[in-house]
């Protein structure tokens, strides 16, 4: 049995992206001899952005602490594909008396170009004042517009026992909207290829393709092996 999980308000390239992934963390260490050294806690970022815009919080630690807040910037080292509008920095504050603060970038969804499904990269490097150093310094960050899908297409090729292969679609209760269907009405040694165009509301739904054999998309008759396929496309 083959289960794909498609999200239908955020129709996403699932082989890229889950949302925001990261590298391992950095540990913090503070200095004793009043050096001053800062880090982001977390150096990659693969983002989707949604339609309701979104903001990235990136940890920022100090090996001192200060009396007073303090306040570093960031600079933009390399953008690729992306463009100034699509995104805002902000700078890094770090509250008196604490090790950590925090450096946001916020990302609008209206203003992100190209075709669905582009990638794009953006570079930051901490710019400390004199004074102050740094390392683990430079955060990378991949992002994309979400796509936004309703109006689908389900296509499934068939191997030879085709009358084995169904499709099911639940929603995010566990209501099936298609329960078991069976596309094929009989077996062949030729591929049969079945097409269906429907439309779904925004939501989260699961698409089933199942084979009551228990043998998946691939069968021999007839002196002949074909191996099925099935593809849910925007």
């Amino acid at each position: 049995m083959k289960t794909n999980k498609y999200y239908i308000l955020s129709f996403l390239l699932l082989t890229l992206f889950v949302n925001v992934s990261c590298d391992e963390e950095v540990d913090t260490f503070k200095t004793y001899d009043g050096e001053t050294l800062i880090s982001f806690q977390k150096s990659s970022f693969d983002l989707s952005i949604p339609e309701e815009d979104l903001t990235l919080n990136i940890a920022v630690f100090a090996s001192t602490v200060s009396a007073s807040s303090r306040t570093f910037d960031a600079a933009i080292t390399s953008a690729t594909e992306g463009t100034a509008g699509e995104y805002t920095l902000g700078t890094v504050t770090i509250p008196a008396n604490e090790y950590e603060g925090v450096f946001t970038v916020d990302f609008d969804f209206s203003e992100i170009g190209g075709d669905d499904g582009d990638v794009k990269e953006l570079v930051i490097s901490l710019m400390p004042p004199a004074g102050v150093g740094s390392y683990n310094d430079v955060a990378t960050i991949n992002y994309f517009r979400e796509i936004v899908c309703n109006d689908l297409t389900i296509e499934i090729v068939s191997d030879v026992w085709a009358t084995e292969t169904y499709w099911s679609l639940r929603d995010s209760a566990g209501t099936f909207l298609v329960d078991r269907f069976f596309p094929f009405g009989g077996n062949s040694t030729s591929p049969q290829t079945y097409t269906l165009d429907f439309p779904l509301i925004n939501g989260d739904y699961s698409l089933e393709i199942g084979d009551v054999f228990g043998d998946g998309m691939v069968g021999t008759g007839g002196g002949v092996t074909l191996t099925g396929t099935y593809a849910l496309t925007c």
